[in-house]
């Protein structure tokens, strides 16, 4: 029942967005609220919120969770795809009510790999936060890069345990697309956990 809910919502997201004249089906591109696009200047912007879904849970049934995300997605359920070349601004909100968060672009890591903390070193075309540890509650910082070169990345906290702990998506370049999307895997989103932002 709550995975045709879940199904239910991809599908009506979709469908008002205007990307596909009937259903989404899991692992379809869609446009969030959150990414806009601007193909005639080849630039997108992405507003990303750490920890989104505690308070958003929170707000909405008075529930609290312990796991730590962005934009309601965690542990590679989700990955933004975006255009080779094109600029990508990114802005980072700490929406936590408790922790520190960061943002970094870093390699993919297998998950007995992981380390135990991210550092500058550890970031791709030089793109994170400052401090890597994590920025304050509530506070905001501007990512601004362009995204050089095809392939797969995550989109990290470096904050101590946080990538052992899911606390990323996937980030990947790709030649040949028109727009940046998102794309949910669903085998990697537990039923029992609500959809992301939308």
């Amino acid at each position: 029942m709550i995975a045709m809910a879940r199904f239910a919502h991809l599908a009506l997201l979709a469908f008002a967005l205007g990307l596909l004249p009937g259903i989404a089906l899991a692992g379809e591109a869609f446009v969030p609220s959150w990414i806009k696009n601007d193909p005639a200047a080849k630039t997108v912007a992405i507003e990303i919120v750490a920890d989104w879904n505690q308070v958003e849970r929170y707000r909405r049934d008075n529930i609290r969770t312990d796991i730590i995300d962005f934009n309601g997605y965690w542990g590679g359920n989700l990955t933004i795809v975006v255009p080779a070349e094109w600029s990508v601004e990114i802005e980072f909100i700490n929406g936590s009510s408790s922790f520190r968060h960061s943002l970094m672009v870093t390699r993919v890591y297998a998950q007995s790999e992981m380390p135990v903390k991210l550092t500058a070193e550890d970031a791709i075309w030089g793109v994170y936060t400052d401090p890597p540890e994590g920025i304050k509650i509530n506070e905001r910082r501007q990512l601004n890069f362009v995204a050089q070169q095809a392939g797969n990345y995550f989109l990290a906290c470096a904050r101590q345990t946080h990538l052992m702990d899911g606390h990323w998506i996937g980030f990947e370049v790709r030649d040949s697309i028109e727009q940046a999307v998102a794309i949910i895997d669903e085998n990697k989103f537990p039923q029992e956990q609500p959809p992301g932002r939308p």
